[in-house]
C-alpha cells in the first residue's frame, strides 16, 4: 500500500514532511518507505501539470491519496477541521446549455472518509470564492477536483477552514494546532489500511 500526500503549498507540507520524516527526492517530492508527498502549488492547472509529471515515474494507481489543505467556507468557523464527503467543480455555469449548474468532469466525486470528522462537500474553484448562492454548509478550494481526475485506489481529503467568504479573518486561528489535528486524522487513515 502506497500513501501519496498531495499538498498545494509548502506551508501546508512542512509539518507533514516532518511528522513522517520524509526525505527530499527531487524538487517538491518527498518520500520515505511507502509514504510520499508532492507539493503541486496552488490551483487546478498546477495540480494537473505536477501530477502528470509525477505519473511518469510514480504509479499512482496503487496509491491512497491524502489531500490536506486550507479552504474557505460559507458557514463554518475559521479553524474548523473537516473531511470532504463529495467534491464538485465550481467554475462553469452550464445552465444556459441545459446542464446542471457547475457540472464538470468527475463532479460530483464521492471521496473516501473514515468518519472521524464532520463531513462537508467541497467546491473546487479557479479562484477565491467571495460570494456564492450555495446555502448548505460547504467549503471552497482550488485543487481537489483536479486531483480526483488522476488514477488512484482511494482519495481522502482533510481540510482546515482558514477564511470565510469575506476573507477578513484569514489566519485568525491557530494553524499549528489545526495541522497537528489534521496529522492525527491522517495517521488514522493510514493505519486503517494497514490492518
Amino acid at each position: 500500500m502506497n500513501i501519496l500526500f498531495v499538498i498545494a503549498m509548502k506551508k501546508e507540507a512542512n509539518e507533514i514532511i516532518k511528522h513522517y520524516t520524509l526525505e527530499k527526492q527531487k524538487e517538491n517530492f518527498y518520500k520515505k518507505n511507502n509514504i510520499s508527498l508532492i507539493i503541486t502549488d496552488v490551483g487546478r492547472n498546477n495540480v494537473t501539470k505536477t501530477l502528470l509529471e509525477l505519473t511518469k515515474t510514480y504509479n499512482m494507481e496503487d496509491s491512497i491519496i491524502i489531500n490536506i489543505g486550507l479552504v474557505g467556507s460559507n458557514n463554518l468557523n475559521i479553524g474548523s477541521i473537516i473531511e470532504i464527503n463529495k467534491n464538485y467543480g465550481y467554475h462553469f455555469d452550464l445552465t444556459p446549455f441545459g446542464d446542471k449548474l457547475y457540472h464538470t468532469t468527475n463532479s460530483p466525486y464521492k471521496l473516501n472518509t473514515i468518519n472521524e470528522l464532520k463531513q462537508i462537500d467541497c467546491y473546487t474553484s479557479d479562484g477565491f470564492v467571495q460570494q456564492t448562492n450555495i446555502k448548505e454548509t460547504c467549503v471552497f478550494d482550488m485543487e481537489l477536483n483536479a486531483i480526483t481526475l488522476f488514477p488512484h485506489k482511494k482519495i481522502h481529503s482533510i481540510k482546515i477552514v482558514s477564511d470565510t467568504l469575506d476573507a477578513s479573518k484569514y489566519n485568525k486561528f491557530n494553524y499549528d494546532k489545526a495541522i497537528q489535528e489534521s496529522l492525527e486524522i491522517s495517521d488514522k487513515i493510514i493505519s486503517s489500511y494497514q490492518k
